[in-house]
């Protein structure tokens, strides 16, 4: 089966190959994107990626081998390049010169060149390094095309240029030290020279009721005018690493992000990983922030998680931990919003605790038995046990019950039949058996639906008849009036 996977995984490698032979930028524009998308070969490459847990698996296939194996044939270097070393992968039949992937899209800007004929020499050959899985995601590099996919939540990413002949960088591989970058730093897109200005204007004071503008200008170095993009400039970092790349993290931090681009030991992500929140982009399309667990993610991400809070009426706080380690965030560009979900996390707990000596289940067996999920583990068991609500009015916790009661182990009254009985959902499906169930088989408190027994002491906590009769509980609005 690993073997299958691995000659699976080189459909999508032969299918770009073929796409690129030859061509004119103009129409491979136009039909190449369309011929991948409806390929078997290029999903069944994807289902194949899902699968696959390790790269030694490449090594079963022979195919794969074969492709590894450099070619013995001279290379063209690009006209371009005077290092000696870049290969020529395109060979522009008007210009009459070979160059490679990034020269020529920085050469053919200019509309009257975008029609030029152009030949594929040598597609690079897909190597064993560009299939890497790590941190719980495949990706997989082939010339300008990557593919993303998460195997665990079934989420993946797949990047193609809108120009195939166009470079599909390595994450932010632009050093900053070019006067003239030639790709967006966050969508890796083409920069138009006339569309890298953004205006604004600011008024700086009135004389005689004539308002005075002055007109600023911001070059943004390496940012497209795309709104998204715009955006994320407004929080990233624009410092310079010792490598020379820019900074992939947010403004104002003591201590820049390591590098996106360089790989190093002590990181396991780099900018082409997928985010694991958003599942949309890869960490290299916008700022980003290491969490204290050392997990990088999506700046504005983090930030619409924690904006966002719990799902539902019931107060959780899953959403406060890293979706990778569930380690609990923490990072000082998020101190604003951390700060008051602290405090209401360190009031719930307090509550919900209180409730669980008042119930006298502080020597419960989920707490004493070692062999319990919850053994010496009062505070997280209390949370699980209680549910607590946000009041609209004063944002404090209120108790809202006990947790099964919201799963439907105990069941509100929902008809009122007979003029005599009251239901739940679940008993009034059932009423023809129940009203005819003699009352010595009703099962003891505590019972759940359809006379069934349930566990743990009684949930009314006052005496009532046994169950099979009609009993009132009172108000409940004085009920809770003493409750924590």
């Amino acid at each position: 089966m690993r073997r299958e996977l691995a000659t699976a995984l080189l459909g999508v490698v032969q299918l770009t190959t073929s796409l690129s032979k030859s061509g004119s930028r103009e129409s491979m524009s136009k039909e190449a994107i369309p011929s991948i998308l409806n390929s078997k070969r290029f999903w069944l490459s994807v289902a194949a990626l899902a699968l696959v847990r390790d790269r030694s698996w490449l090594a079963l296939s022979e195919k794969w081998n074969d492709v590894r194996t450099p070619s013995q044939g001279p290379i063209t270097l690009c006209e371009n390049h005077d290092d000696g070393v870049t290969p020529a992968q395109v060979f522009c039949s008007d210009c009459e010169c070979a160059l490679c992937r990034e020269c020529f899209s920085v050469m053919h800007l200019h509309k009257r060149n975008r029609s030029h004929r152009v030949t594929s020499l040598a597609p690079p050959p897909a190597r064993l390094e560009e299939i890497d899985i790590h941190q719980g995601c495949a990706r997989m590099r082939v010339a300008n095309l990557l593919i993303l996919f998460h195997g665990e939540s079934l989420n993946g990413l797949v990047e193609l240029p809108a120009d195939p002949f166009a470079v599909l960088t390595t994450a932010v591989n632009i050093p900053a030290g070019r006067s003239t970058p030639s790709v967006c730093r966050f969508c890796s897109n083409a920069l138009d020279p006339h569309n890298q200005t953004y205006l604004s204007f600011v008024r700086i004071g009135k004389i005689f009721e004539f308002k005075i503008l002055l007109r600023v200008t911001f070059q943004l170095v390496g940012v497209c005018s795309h709104p998204d993009c715009v955006r994320y400039s407004a929080t990233a970092c624009c410092r310079t690493l010792a490598c020379g790349h820019r900074c992939g993290g947010i403004a104002g931090e003591k201590h820049c992000l390591p590098c996106l681009v360089c790989t190093s030991e002590g990181t396991a992500q780099d900018g082409d990983d997928v985010c694991v929140v958003c599942f949309t982009d890869r960490l290299c399309a916008a700022p980003c922030i290491q969490l204290g667990c050392g997990h990088l993610l999506h700046y504005h991400c983090v930030r619409a998680v924690l904006e966002k809070r719990w799902p539902g009426p019931r107060i959780q706080f899953r959403f406060m931990n890293c979706p990778l380690c569930n380690v609990p965030i923490s990072h000082p560009g998020l101190s604003d919003l951390l700060e008051p979900l602290l405090a209401l996390k360190a009031d719930v707990t307090a509550k919900a605790n209180m409730r669980l000596e008042f119930d006298g289940l502080l020597g419960c067996t989920a707490l004493t038995d070692p062999q319990s999920e919850y053994f010496g583990r009062s505070e997280e068991y209390a949370m699980d046990r209680y549910m607590y609500v946000l009041c609209n009015v004063c944002k404090k916790a209120y108790f809202g019950g006990e947790s099964r009661c919201q799963m439907n182990t105990i069941m509100k009254v929902l008809f009122f039949s007979f003029g005599t009985t009251h239901f739940c959902a679940a008993c009034h499906d059932d009423f023809q058996r129940l009203v005819c169930l003699p009352r010595n088989q009703f099962p003891p408190c505590p019972a759940g639906p359809r006379a069934t027994p349930a566990e743990g002491p009684c949930p009314l906590r006052q005496p009532h008849p046994p169950p099979g009769e009609e009993f009132a509980l009172g108000c409940g609005i004085c009920r809770n009036i003493s409750t924590f």
